[in-house]
């Protein structure tokens, strides 16, 4: 299990006055916070990737989920 220690008062205040003291709604709402942070990092990556010519063609992208789904 993770502990997470807030040292930040505001953010504190914050938290208790959204959530009161539901530690499992605290816990969804950071979960959901992970996850954003992942998918924009994941865009990030996938928008350097593109930049840097390194696209997988729309075509075979569809074609391969197509066979994917036939087996």
């Amino acid at each position: 299990m993770l502990n997470i220690r807030i040292d930040n008062p505001e953010l504190e205040k914050s938290l208790k006055q959204t959530y009161g003291d539901d530690k499992q709604s605290i816990a969804n709402a950071f979960l959901k916070f992970v996850q954003q942070e992942k998918i924009k990092r994941d865009i990030s990556i996938s928008i350097e990737q593109l930049d840097a010519g390194e696209g997988i063609p729309l075509s075979q992208i569809m074609r391969e989920t197509k066979e994917g789904y036939e087996s």
